[in-house]
């Protein structure tokens, strides 16, 4: 039985004439159509002045149904044609040739137009789910127009939508259009790590991985979450991230580059020169810190500004000392010459 198309003879436009063919006439195995009716010219070769006559009407546009051997054998007969070798064949496949625009084309122009009414400008962002059901679309061959949306309904709020969309050139689009139904959300994007990462490990692109999700399905996602690559890599983990959860730019800081308890190079830097002594860092810090360190010789301890690996620096600026007027001794007066 063809699919979804009617198989009823068209028994009314028959008219026995007999056949005058040097080939028997043979039946086919597979036909491809273009046409809303099928002929027997269609079904079997040298079918000689039968061939235009119509026996069935045609599967829908894209579609392929099956017909029997032995119903075009009969039909054919009713005809006055005479004997048809079959080959052994029980049926003949028969396609109602298309142009068949993929779900994937449909979901593109849905969610331009959706991003457009929330405007949004990457379409990207906005992803599309059919109801279930939803087939590609089927248009003449000959229709080679541009899939476009006709009309457009849709509910920011539930992310419900309904759609009919047409393609230029088709005939077929142009009586009603083709309606589809569905679910269109947003998506937010925000970065994850691949793994899991420890505490002060500097981030690698590498141990990121970005994730969308639609904006109704968000819960447990901080509104803060880190979303671009340039925010997370090269910074270090202030705390351990856990695999595949989102974090925050509060989660990240600068790389420390002097651990806790870590021998350190200070150096001291007073009126223009420098002097270089061992010491030991009291705290951990990453470049631009201040942090407590210990001269190992003296044993004091003082404050110093992480300037690279293991080194610190410590700036004493010679101090100034201010003399009052109350401090000058008071000159004797100069003799005035007679």
């Amino acid at each position: 039985m063809l699919a979804r198309a009617s198989i009823s003879l068209i028994l009314g436009l028959i008219v026995p004439m007999a056949v005058h063919a040097d080939a028997p006439p043979t039946l086919r195995a597979s036909v491809t159509i273009t046409g809303e009716v099928v002929r027997l010219g269609d079904l079997v070769d040298n079918a000689g002045r039968y061939g235009d006559v119509a026996v069935f009407r045609s599967p829908d546009m894209g579609h392929t149904g099956q017909v029997p051997a032995w119903r075009v054998v009969e039909a054919a007969k009713r005809m006055g044609l005479g004997r048809i070798e079959t080959g052994d064949r029980t049926d003949i496949s028969v396609t109602r040739a298309a142009r068949v625009v993929p779900l994937a084309d449909m979901e593109e122009r849905i969610a331009s137009a959706i991003a457009r009414s929330l405007g949004i400008d990457d379409a990207a962002r906005i992803a599309v789910t059919f109801d279930r059901g939803t087939r590609p679309i089927a248009v003449e061959p000959t229709a080679r127009g541009e899939l476009m949306v006709t009309r457009m309904d849709h509910d920011p709020r539930t992310g419900r939508f309904e759609a009919v969309l047409g393609v230029h050139g088709s005939a077929l689009a142009e009586r009603s259009g083709f309606r589809v139904t569905g679910q269109a959300a947003e998506l937010v994007e925000f970065l994850v790590p691949a793994r899991a990462i420890g505490r002060g490990e500097v981030i690698k692109t590498t141990d990121l991985v970005v994730e969308r999700r639609p904006r109704n399905e968000l819960n447990g996602v901080p509104s803060d979450a880190v979303s671009a690559l340039t925010q997370a890599v090269g910074q270090a983990a202030r705390r351990p991230l856990q695999a595949e959860r989102a974090f925050r730019s509060g989660d990240l800081m600068k790389p420390e580059i002097v651990e806790r308890n870590g021998n350190v190079l200070i150096v001291y830097e007073v009126g223009g020169l420098s002097l270089t002594i061992r010491g030991k860092a009291m705290e951990a810090g990453a470049e631009g810190d201040i942090i407590q360190v210990q001269n190992l010789g003296t044993r004091k301890t003082m404050q110093a500004t992480v300037t690279g690996q293991n080194r610190v620096t410590v700036v004493q600026r010679p101090s100034i000392t201010t003399i009052s007027a109350a401090t000058i001794p008071a000159q004797p007066n100069p003799t005035i010459p007679q």
